[in-house]
């Protein structure tokens, strides 16, 4: 594929501080990125991972900012890029923010949050301090502080709340907590459907299948990837 030539001592190397050909980049990196597209038959391919070595190795330097096509700064991305690694959610931890308007910083946070939330997932395992019921709680917090930024006329031009799928979906797989907090169900349902650019679509709809089928079965173990190849579907969550 071409964008292997990429690679640093590449002969299209210099191509990756061009922004015409970042932007085209980025936008296939983010959906190569696994945890943001499920039920795919073909494997990652490392674009992120490839694009910021690039980078890194360019004139330019690294990029830093936020990334167009996500809303998502640059250096979180770098950490969902690397969700297979074994210290990854040490990183979502750790990571420092970036500063930006009031419901793209909730935002983030969301994404932050939902990032340790999908990686104990994928590896079942839990090895940071905080519970996943403190996480789901900061998280659906978070979503409904996002939630209620629509309401201040200084921020109606923000789309942040079209982005909350992904974090929302992270706080819907945690069955066994919603199962015995209702009340943080209602407010999940309630950010979900302000997702204007997404609720009525054949993904939003056939995601919230399968995440009421899981609520109301108890199924904590629901696996996205296998429920929506059954379907014969890939969803994106961004």
């Amino acid at each position: 594929m071409w964008v292997y030539h990429l690679f640093p001592q590449s002969k299209n190397a210099h191509l990756i501080g061009d922004l015409e050909y970042r932007f085209s980049l980025e936008a296939m990196a983010i959906m190569d990125i696994p945890t943001f597209v499920r039920g795919r038959d073909t494997p990652t391919l490392g674009i992120w991972g490839f694009l910021r070595s690039a980078q890194k190795a360019s004139p330019s330097g690294l990029v830093g900012g936020v990334e167009s096509v996500s809303g998502l700064p640059r250096s979180l991305l770098d950490i969902f890029g690397r969700m297979a690694h074994d210290d990854v959610e040490k990183d979502f931890a750790d990571w420092e923010g970036h500063e930006g308007p009031i419901p793209h910083v909730h935002l983030w946070e969301a994404f932050r949050i939902s990032g340790i939330l999908m990686t104990r997932r994928q590896k079942g395992t839990q090895t940071g301090s905080q519970s996943n019921e403190m996480l789901v709680c900061r998280l659906v917090a978070t979503l409904d502080a996002l939630y209620e930024t629509r309401k201040r006329e200084e921020y109606a031009h923000i789309l942040a709340t079209n982005s909350m799928l992904y974090p929302y979906t992270a706080a819907r797989l945690e069955v066994t907590i919603l199962q015995t907090r209702p009340s943080w169900v209602r407010t999940l349902r309630r950010c979900g459907s302000i997702c204007d650019a997404y609720r009525d679509t054949p993904n939003a709809l056939i995601l919230e299948e399968i995440l009421d089928r899981a609520l109301e079965r108890g199924d904590n173990e629901v696996d996205l990837d296998r429920e929506t190849k059954a379907r014969g579907v890939e969803l994106s969550l961004f």
